[in-house]
């Protein structure tokens, strides 16, 4: 990795308290939903973030969202946690995405349909999954607030934009203009924080799954594929939903089942 991304990422702040209540909350064995409700309440930044992606479309509640509370009781434990970890850690670095002709607006929204993409498909695949993937899932992206500050100080917005808008692998473009991809430097922030090994080596290889040092290989396949579809640039593009699907189809990945799937949540966003 080069030092332009090991500075950016040694630089970066301590996280902050609440995301270390959640991170304590999340290890214990007996998960009061009041608790988790009480924790993320008390921080406004990370509840205003929670609430807009909760009220997106992808999840489609009939009722609005307007607590903590209500996130809690609606979104369940688990989806909650990775919500508003994701939105602890965005508010944390956030900068423009620039480079990816995208905000942090964009950034929530494709995250939470990887995540509904990603859950979908792991209850198709191996349902003891789905939690954990959550998690991995909505904080890919992250390293992308890194690489876009990069590609910025290197005065090279619109050529990188320029070739990343018309790919359907964005990690090799990142690769070519930087060495690396997000998949690593989101994975070099979270070591850098101290976050949980697993959750670093899920993410770690989400970008070629087919390391042989990746020991994640199935959740790093699952996640590969929503963050291909779903990916911040051109989420839904027909090239990345047909490679996608082929890629399920050649690892034995239920493609007719992420077929149906990406159809539904398709449907979903257009109504």
């Amino acid at each position: 990795m080069n030092n332009d991304i090991l500075a950016q990422i040694d630089s970066l702040p301590p996280l902050p308290q609440t995301v270390v209540h959640i991170e304590e909350y999340k290890n214990k064995a007996d998960k009061s939903p009041k608790e988790l409700a009480d924790i993320i309440g008390a921080d406004p930044l990370i509840l205003s973030t929670l609430l807009k992606v909760s009220n997106s479309a992808m999840f489609g509640f009939k009722k609005r969202i307007e607590t903590s509370q209500m996130a809690v009781s609606l979104l369940g434990v688990n989806f909650t946690i990775s919500l508003a970890l994701g939105s602890a850690i965005k508010n944390l670095v956030e900068t423009s995405l620039e480079p990816y002709g995208a905000d942090s607006e964009k950034f929530l929204e494709t995250a939470g349909q990887a995540i509904v993409m990603a859950s979908k498909l792991a209850n198709e695949i191996d349902p003891d999954l789905r939690d954990r993937l959550l998690l991995p899932t909505f904080l890919l992206e992250t390293g992308k607030f890194i690489i876009s500050r990069i590609i910025k100080e290197k005065d090279q917005v619109n050529e990188f934009f320029e070739e990343v808008k018309i790919s359907t692998n964005i990690a090799d473009i990142e690769k070519k203009y930087i060495g690396v991809s997000t998949s690593t430097v989101t994975a070099a922030m979270f070591e850098k924080w101290g976050l949980s090994q697993t959750l670093i080596d899920d993410i770690k290889y989400a970008d070629e799954p087919a390391n042989p040092e990746n020991k994640s290989l199935l959740v790093s396949q699952i996640i590969h594929i929503a963050n291909k579809v779903c990916n911040i640039v051109h989420p839904f593009k027909e090239e990345a939903i047909t490679e996608a699907i082929e890629y399920a189809k050649a690892n034995n990945l239920k493609p007719d089942e992420l077929a149906k799937i990406i159809n539904e949540m398709k449907a979903k966003l257009e109504e």
